[in-house]
């Protein structure tokens, strides 16, 4: 998934999304989904129990807040989302990781991109539900 269109912030910038089922080799054509993104980057990770999980600014314009959403359809919808980070800053590049454990774990820069953010949770506390591994 990336922002597609131009590299500036404006009203139109939505994360594209291409697959591919080869490994790589090739892709599908990109479609735009209902993600507002402002010109920032995303990150997206198969969890343990094969939930999808994105991290992203939903926002067309900021970068705030730094969103969670879960999906457990295979990435069709992600009815599951809450905000890990917000305010008057700033939130940009997220990197996130499940440890053995079942913990998620995002790292993200904040304060001009001087600062480095460390955030740990379950996916329950996205979905509401309790998740097994």
């Amino acid at each position: 998934m990336r922002r597609g269109g131009g590299y500036g912030r404006d009203e139109q910038g939505h994360i594209f999304r291409s697959e591919s089922n080869d490994g790589g080799d090739t892709w599908s054509n990109a479609v735009e989904t209902e993600f507002p993104n402002p010109n920032s980057a995303v990150e997206l990770i198969k969890l343990q129990n094969g939930h999808i999980l994105l991290v992203y600014n939903d926002s067309m314009n900021d970068r705030s807040p730094l969103t969670v959403a879960v999906s457990t359809d295979g990435a069709k919808t992600f009815p599951h989302r809450r905000n890990i980070a917000g305010g008057d800053n700033s939130f940009a590049y997220p990197y996130g990781i499940q440890a053995k454990d079942g913990k998620i774990h995002v790292i993200f820069t904040t304060n001009a991109r001087s600062t480095i953010m460390h955030a740990v949770f379950e996916e329950a506390a996205i979905t509401g539900t309790d998740i097994q591994y």
